[in-house]
């Protein structure tokens, strides 16, 4: 995966960095007494995966909580919601998530069916996307949220048809009325999860991630001795026995931006595993939930969705951010929202007299067509979630319904950014989808559901190539991480971050590179993880 994309037989590494890329027969002058040869004639080896999006912390906690993830009917999350309380009888709330929204009738389950399991203890569940929570009674009750109750500022609280008495599902900003009454994670918590997560990381070939937002407003993890997730991330990064490299961000708020720049200055880092120096922003919501922004209203409605931040504000808060030196990372889904972020980001650049931020726009999934050059032009990475591009659920019933003809041939228009001239990156969003990225790779190439041969594709001329999108999980993905220089390519002078798969992904059937398995992860030089 380096420039040219060139192919090469062997690799031998020595310590933490790569020292031959060449011919068999030359890398066996390399062994030693001690060498550990790795033969591998049916597979290939690539350079460790680079996640460009992920919740890896709060993925990890989210695990040993009350977990919703992959489930696929209302009678699977009722039974895994009574399962969690009837191990957990001590629980102070019932508390976790990744119900999916296509699941329940407009995304929008209702209180009562929490009530019938639980009336007495809160309940609080993210959606898959965490965008939306579904919330029984008594959390309701505990937050003060009525019929009386007016929705927040960029938020929307479900009721019933033709009332204002709450139904149970919360809508963005709305999620905080009950989300800040929650027990604060703990530091064993936090330490335990980022744990699992890591492993959960190098069993799919992952050595490097960027988490999209560890924490700071609100706080939701451990206030013991002022221990949060940051404080997690900034540990393992002087850790020599970690196992992945963590670049991490944290939240600016449309609010508290300016009060907080000062307080994020001060907990940046820079260390031999990790990095705090990108900063979080959310732009829009969802378009599934009608809260991702549009420049024209959702269709039948004179809904245009939700931005979270007015243009004026968030071109003034690109422009400070950029100039303190920090890379945005920015959530815009909607077509308003996305115009907007690249708006913002040719202010700052024209202010500032920037040329080389390599900011990022994370998920990227309506753009409209005016729009695509300035992904190229601003030199703005767009970091995709390809596994979310196939005819699901979410696209078939939540999505096109909302959008319409044209705009829902707009939808995660990867090969057109990549045409264009832009960068593109692979992204999980895990634990909102899988965390494998042979899931995301695969979708990118085919536009359909993973292991489909013949099965309906999502506007198939947007499939980029194999070689295109394992350069968004290398070394495009490097690049935008400042790391390109590091890693993200098996060259001489290279840190040893390298997967071995069991299969070669050019040598098989495009439909089943999901089911290719990572033999092993080399993380600097260290196996981190084998297979078996």
């Amino acid at each position: 995966m380096d420039e040219s994309k060139s192919w090469a037989e062997a690799v031998a590494i020595k310590n933490e960095k790569i020292v031959f890329v060449g011919t068999k027969n030359e890398a066996m002058l390399w062994k030693g007494s001690s060498t550990r040869l790795i033969n591998n004639p049916d597979g290939m080896l690539l350079p460790g995966f680079i996640d460009t999006h992920v919740h890896l912390l709060s993925g990890g906690i989210e695990m040993s909580q009350c977990y919703l993830n992959d489930l696929g009917s209302p009678e699977e999350i009722f039974e895994a919601i009574k399962d969690y309380l009837n191990k957990n009888p001590d629980a102070e709330w019932i508390r976790g998530g990744g119900w999916l929204l296509p699941i329940f009738p407009d995304g929008n389950p209702l209180k009562e069916w929490l009530d019938e399991i639980s009336s007495d203890k809160p309940i609080f569940l993210y959606s898959a996307d965490v965008h939306s929570a579904w919330v029984n009674s008594k959390a309701l009750e505990l937050a003060g949220i009525n019929s009386q109750t007016k929705d927040p500022p960029g938020g929307v609280i479900e009721r019933y048809p033709n009332t204002k008495e709450p139904s149970g599902v919360l809508r963005e900003s709305a999620m905080d009325l009950v989300a800040s009454l929650l027990p604060k994670i703990t530091k064993n918590e936090i330490q335990k999860g980022l744990d699992v997560s890591i492993k959960e990381a190098s069993r799919f070939g992952i050595t490097t991630v960027l988490d999209a937002g560890t924490d700071t407003y609100p706080p939701n993890y451990s206030s013991e001795k002022n221990y949060d997730g940051l404080s997690a991330y900034e540990g393992i990064s002087n850790d020599n026995n970690t196992s992945i490299r963590v670049a991490a961000s944290q939240y600016a708020h449309p609010i508290f931006w300016r009060k907080h720049l000062p307080i994020i200055k001060k907990r940046r880092y820079d260390n031999d595993f990790g990095s705090m120096n990108i900063i979080k922003f959310f732009i829009d919501g969802v378009i599934e939930g009608g809260t991702a922004a549009m420049i024209e209203p959702y269709l039948g409605t004179n809904n245009h969705g939700i931005m979270n931040w007015s243009s004026d504000t968030l071109n003034v808060a690109f422009y400070e951010y950029e100039k303190a030196g920090f890379q945005i990372h920015a959530h815009a889904i909607g077509d308003l929202g996305i115009r907007t972020t690249l708006d913002a980001f040719e202010y700052a650049r024209i202010n500032n007299k920037t040329t080389d931020q390599r900011h990022m726009i994370c998920h990227t999934q309506l753009v409209h067509p005016d729009d695509i050059i300035r992904f190229k032009d601003l030199g703005v990475l767009a970091s995709f979630q390809p596994l979310w591009a196939y005819p699901d659920k979410y696209i078939k019933d939540l999505t096109i319904p909302r959008l319409g003809k044209p705009r829902s041939d707009w939808i995660y228009p990867i090969n057109s950014v990549k045409k264009a001239g832009g960068r593109i990156t692979g992204g999980s969003d895990w634990t909102v989808s899988s965390l494998n990225p042979l899931y995301g790779i695969e979708v990118a190439i085919t536009r359909k559901e993973p292991g489909q041969k013949d099965g309906e594709s999502l506007i198939p001329e947007e499939a980029v190539t194999l070689e295109t999108i394992l350069n968004g999980y290398t070394l495009e993905a490097a690049y935008g991480l400042f790391l390109d220089d590091k890693i993200g390519s098996i060259e001489v002078g290279k840190l040893a971050d390298i997967v071995v798969l069991d299969r070669n992904l050019f040598k098989i059937p495009k439909h089943e590179i999901h089911s290719v398995k990572v033999n092993q992860t080399i993380f600097n030089g260290k196996i981190v993880y084998e297979k078996d």
